[in-house]
């Protein structure tokens, strides 16, 4: 797509700065913002909040030199405000991204384990406690750090997952259901189970194959429960002896329920159960431990160690109901939500647009990436979003001018709050020169 169609946007400059200059334009427009912050390990918070502060005061503040200029640690544990730091950083990017969500819009935060309770505790407070809808959990690489200290006792295992964190904008969200494959037992066999639980619903106690509950309910209504009863009766009678259940069920189209009773049972169905059929796919829940919280893929592979993984990202994106909406993510960092939005919409044919806004934070100098051309981590996201588009296209030649796979680049003038400017140089991106007021 070229500069004139794309609706896609990548915001170079601090992220405050980004979500002020977004209130104009996107204002209660947003559907999903994804965002993985820096995660609070002591080291320097390169996020400023004092725009009025010169350079000095601003390192002095943020404690990254004493007053005399001399460097120190910016936030050791010893700091007393070790958390409070992290966290009023967090704050008003927070309040701020709020501001940006539709009423039915949703909000997702990767973040470990140092600072879960105390975002959320935060979180609680921006969003309302009644909001807070999940916490989830992805897998991490294993890792042997440990094994070095493992004759002297380990003061504590490796961490093998972190946290999403999710939260609505108010009660007008709503989950759509999302699935993971099923293994291939699963998808070609039924099993029984319960049919009692434990919700009180006095009308849907009723005698099942002679046995009526006192205390929960069951799972159907009564019609379909005696339905079920009558399926599997005629099951057992008639074709048993020749083929599966499995078999017959798929010989009716995949419709019948079944319903029987185990007279050896003892738990609070006493034996009465019903027939759960093969299935593609496993409803999820917040477990998503079969999901690696990191994977690189061929559109940053030499440019960005440790990755967001798209996969995990696409799931909360499936998650959302419609496929041409708006997504942030104002800590864009190696570009994984552009790509996995990318990645989707090539997938099923939707429209989803992406915001994606980075700080041109510098890389390593000694790295193999700065030797290889790039100088800060904006230029590396973007260049993983070209790659990501190019290979997308390259796997689906039929949807060459139908995929929006560009974007353009925006550069925010901290000097003059009021404007942005169309970054001049990164045409290869679907951007040309100009000036925009925001």
């Amino acid at each position: 797509m070229d500069f004139d169609s794309t609706k896609n946007l990548f915001i170079e400059g601090d992220n405050l700065d980004a979500l002020k200059l977004l209130q104009e334009t996107y204002l209660g427009k947003v559907k999903m913002i994804y965002i993985d912050p820096p995660y609070n390990t002591g080291k320097d918070f390169i996020y400023k909040d004092n725009f009025t502060a010169d350079k000095t005061e601003y390192m002095e503040d943020s404690g990254q030199i004493d007053a005399d200029g001399g460097k120190l640690v910016a936030n050791p544990d010893s700091n007393g405000r070790y958390h409070s730091d992290w966290l009023s950083m967090m704050y008003p990017r927070l309040k701020l991204a709020r501001n940006l969500l539709r009423d039915d819009g949703v909000i997702f935060i990767s973040i470990g384990e140092e600072e879960i309770e105390n975002l959320k505790t935060l979180c609680d407070t921006i969003f309302g406690e009644q909001n807070f809808r999940n916490s989830f959990i992805l897998r991490r690489y294993d890792k042997n750090i440990n094994r070095q200290f493992m004759d002297e006792g380990l003061k504590s295992f490796n961490t093998g997952f972190e946290y999403i964190l999710c939260y609505a904008r108010s009660s007008g969200f709503s989950f759509s259901p999302i699935y993971k494959e099923a293994s291939d037992k699963r998808k070609t066999s039924g099993y029984w189970k319960g049919f009692w639980n434990d919700a009180d619903r006095p009308t849907m106690r009723y005698d099942v194959l002679g046995f009526e509950p006192t205390t929960g309910q069951w799972k159907w209504s009564k019609a379909k429960a005696l339905e079920g009863v009558e399926n599997y009766k005629t099951y057992i009678e008639e074709f048993s002896d020749t083929i599966s259940i499995e078999k017959y069920w798929k010989q009716n189209g995949e419709k019948l329920k079944f319903i029987r009773r185990n007279l050896n049972g003892k738990g609070k169905n006493l034996g009465v159960e019903h027939w759960i059929p093969p299935s593609q796919g496993i409803l999820r829940n917040t477990n998503w431990l079969d999901i690696l919280a990191s994977k690189s893929t061929d559109a940053v592979k030499g440019l960005f160690d440790f990755p967001k993984n798209p996969e995990a990202i696409q799931v909360m994106l499936q998650s959302q109901f419609g496929k041409d909406t708006v997504v942030l993510d104002f800590f864009a960092g190696s570009g994984t939500t552009a790509e996995a939005i990318l990645q989707l919409n090539a997938q099923d044919g939707g429209s989803r647009k992406c915001i994606s806004v980075q700080l041109p934070e510098a890389v390593d100098e000694k790295s193999e990436v700065f030797n290889a051309g790039y100088s800060t981590i904006a230029e590396i996201s973007k260049e993983r979003i070209r790659r990501a588009g190019a290979k997308i296209l390259e796997d689906n030649p039929d949807q060459v001018g139908k995929l929006d796979i560009g974007f353009r680049v925006l550069k925010i003038d901290s000097s003059n709050m009021n404007d942005v400017y169309y970054a001049p140089g990164d045409v290869k991106g679907g951007v040309k020169s100009g000036h925009v007021a925001a």
